[in-house]
């Protein structure tokens, strides 16, 4: 192990004096920079990158939350809503059988899914702070449309269209994210990402329980008010994001020439870059014969199946236990909360210590947990709290998992192929929950499949980590040897498998 090697980990407990709780995980610092004055400056750069790219205040645990994640916040509002509304009356009003409202969920997913790899390998080509605005603004009027729907076949097409506008989103986040962090820095960014996600599910629950009240004025139903005002809320905020969204971190303008310099000098070595060349199809088609894609594929598709359960079901689900649609919106907010505390918290934790497979593992065993005491137990506080600790398992695993997918790719269009593909089967895993929870009101065929996935994805992810262990050793034996070329060109070649690349655990 090299000296630079030897400090990066040594590091890793280094905070910031000052500035609060939150302040202080945010620069927490792990990297091979040289000289104290060196990492004073990375510092002082990514604290203003935070400061930039996270300007808006949560009133959950203080927290900052960014642009990128205040996209995913709207994004998933917009998502969760369907929910919301079918327990607000949608599905009957409009004349939906359940066949008919679970086909919609799934045909979300096809157009998901479709534009995932395409829009992500051209994300950063065409801009992020352009392209992942443009398409949050477009699923809001989508999300507006939603509410004039009248019969199956429209039902059906906003759906679809509503993915394709979708499906691009979220790789696109985290290529964004991942260009402007170094790989040590990742998962508690992303963290914020689905923190947001979580609070989305539980505030879109808050606002439909408001805004379905106005059920009758105008002439609309209370359902369609919450398409329109939260599908609005959306495309304005977007257009809001888009004047102040940095391309890059060098577009920050008030970093200084040495914060500048010195930040990209701590990107490099954490072999993240900020340019990229032009389409190489070399290095995208390179995960077709790469392990850890079957390793990450499973994983993908299990966290698909139980993160998209709660976003459509939990809130039926709770109301299936006897409670009041407006009740029924408010439950829905405290799990999910608690879920955004958990998961920043596991986060903080994944990223001081980089293990990332004992995050995944352990998010996912609380997650199997809850699901056991569902199917356990009749008692609705019982059952409820089950509920509380499958959303905070679910949602503690999502970042981790997508925070070791970024890591462990290299170069930037093998890593953006490879968040699409992963988003991808994410989004066929979410197809099958679509179908899952039909059997009301307990549920058992989703709860049974969702314990046995988190089980599944518990062991996977230490299977995986036994995978990456051993390729570490293997190029630690051949750095010793110093038979191995290390050039630029080498390393372009090799990508992740080259022996100067240390996978993430």
């Amino acid at each position: 192990m090299t000296d630079s090697e030897k400090r990066s980990i040594s590091s890793c407990d280094e905070k910031l004096d000052g500035g609060g709780p939150i302040l202080s995980i945010l620069t927490s610092t792990s990297f091979a920079l040289t000289s104290p004055d060196e990492r004073s400056v990375f510092i002082s750069a990514r604290r203003k990158i935070d400061l930039v790219v996270v300007p808006l205040t949560t009133l959950l645990c203080r927290l900052i939350v960014n642009y990128a994640l205040l996209t995913v916040f709207l994004s998933y509002l917009d998502r969760s809503n369907i929910g919301n509304a079918k327990v607000a009356g949608f599905q009957k009003d409009v004349g939906l059988t359940n066949w008919q409202y679970s086909v919609g969920l799934t045909v979300f997913y096809v157009g998901y899914i479709v534009i995932d790899i395409p829009s992500n390998l051209f994300t950063k080509k065409l801009g992020s702070n352009r392209h992942l605005p443009f398409c949050v603004f477009i699923w809001g009027i989508i999300t507006i449309c939603q509410g004039s729907v009248k019969n199956f076949g429209g039902y059906v097409t906003i759906r679809f269209m509503l993915g394709l506008a979708e499906g691009g989103l979220t790789p696109g986040l985290l290529i964004y994210i991942a260009g402007l962090y170094r790989r040590q820095d990742l998962q508690l960014r992303i963290s914020l990402l689905y923190c947001a996600t979580a609070m989305a599910g539980g505030f879109s629950g808050l606002l439909a329980a408001g805004i379905q009240q106005l059920d009758g004025v105008l002439g609309h139903k209370g359902w369609a008010w919450i398409f329109y005002l939260e599908g609005a809320a959306t495309s304005i905020l977007a257009i809001l994001i888009y004047f102040f969204m940095p391309a890059s971190a060098k577009d920050i303008k008030w970093l200084t020439p040495a914060e500048q310099s010195t930040y990209a000098k701590a990107l490099q070595e954490s072999w993240m870059e900020e340019e990229v060349g032009p389409l190489n199809l070399r290095e995208a088609m390179s995960i077709v014969k790469d392990p850890q894609t079957l390793f990450l594929t499973v994983i993908s598709f299990a966290i698909g199946c139980t993160l998209a359960g709660l976003a459509f079901f939990a809130a039926p689900v709770l109301k299936d236990l006897g409670y009041s649609s407006t009740k029924t919106q408010l439950l829905s907010v405290p799990p999910f909360a608690a879920a955004a505390v958990v998961s920043v918290f596991v986060a903080y934790l994944s990223d001081k210590y980089q293990q990332r497979s004992y995050a995944c593992a352990f998010s996912s065993t609380i997650a199997a947990v809850g699901y056991a005491m569902f199917l356990a137990s009749d008692n609705k506080h019982i059952l409820y709290a089950s509920v509380f600790l499958q959303v905070i398992g679910v949602y503690g695993t999502s970042p981790a998992v997508v925070a070791w997918i970024t890591n462990n790719t290299w170069p930037h269009y093998k890593r953006a192929t490879m968040v699409g593909f992963g988003i991808g089967i994410n989004g066929t895993g979410s197809i099958l929950s679509t179908w899952l929870f039909n059997d009301a009101p307990r549920y058992r065929k989703g709860t049974i499949i969702n314990l046995s996935l988190s089980v599944t994805l518990t062991a996977v992810a230490l299977a995986t980590r036994a995978y990456y262990d051993g390729q570490n050793r293997k190029k630690v034996a051949i750095r010793a040897s110093g038979q191995f070329d290390d050039s630029e060109e080498s390393r372009k070649i090799l990508g992740d498998a080259h022996p100067s690349f240390t996978y993430t655990l």
